[in-house]
């Protein structure tokens, strides 16, 4: 075991105030937090500062180059990425910090409890993702557009550590941000030139429907899990619908 090094988290935030203090409270122990700004207009940044943190001013890159800038703004060689509104649990740093002393990895995968209404969904799936690692194994593909991943030159490992995430916790707020991935995701597939499918956009709803309800769970988690079953296969056919409607309006002469 080598000396246990320090930890940079780093977060890029707009007007996240609603769950920052919980968020910046969780990694109370980290040696340096660092968060870029795309112009708030809540009290985040009075959050920010009141727990010590490094406030970047940055307008908006995209989520991919975003994270890219913030990850470049940490000055230590173990890396923390997280959103403004996911929370780690109690002693989280400090096991973090003793898997990088022992070098048996480059990168870390957490897991993730989405809160929907106040609450976690039983028996729904648990996505993982990689958010702990070396800086100088680390980079962002800035040409993700959307639903942007770390990519990690070296080994990666599993973790028990289970994070909080808020940000699917309302019905508007989940909408909205799915309204803004559906956007990305249909500037994503007309800039690979990949048709518009009628029979995709025919089936996608119901066979997505079924995919998050039955295979990923959410039939164990009551009413609140078909609900956001629901939303999450609409999510799809949105984009759909908005490839669908850029060749109409293509066909019909208009831009």
């Amino acid at each position: 075991m080598s000396a246990a090094p320090k930890i940079s988290v780093y977060l890029i935030t707009l007007n996240e105030g609603r769950y920052l203090e919980e968020v910046l409270s969780s990694v109370r122990g980290a040696d340096e937090i660092v968060i870029v700004d795309s112009g708030s207009h809540d009290d985040s940044l009075t959050i920010a500062e009141r727990h010590g943190a490094r406030v970047i001013h940055q307008e908006w890159l995209g989520y991919a180059a975003q994270k890219s800038f913030a990850l470049e703004q940490c000055t230590h060689d173990w890396v923390l990425n997280l959103d403004g509104d996911e929370v780690l649990p109690a002693g989280a740093i400090e096991q973090l910090r003793e898997l990088a002393a022992s070098n048996q990895a480059d990168g870390y995968w957490l897991k993730r409890d989405d809160w929907w209404f106040g609450g976690k969904l039983p028996g729904a799936k648990r996505y993982k993702f990689c958010r702990f690692y070396r800086k100088n194994k680390a980079y962002w593909d800035v040409t993700q557009h959307v639903h942007e991943h770390i990519r990690i030159d070296g080994t990666t490992q599993k973790t028990n550590i289970t994070m909080k995430h808020y940000g699917y916790d309302t019905v508007h707020g989940y909408m909205a941000k799915l309204n803004s991935y559906s956007d990305l995701k249909a500037r994503v597939r007309t800039e690979r030139n990949r048709p518009v499918s009628m029979l995709r956009l025919l089936l996608i709803y119901p066979l997505m429907f079924l995919k998050f309800y039955l295979l990923r769970g959410m039939v164990f988690s009551g009413w609140r899990g078909f609900v956001k079953a629901h939303i999450d296969a609409f999510h799809f056919f949105l984009t759909e619908a908005k490839l669908y409607e850029q060749r109409y309006r293509c066909k019909h002469g208009e831009k």
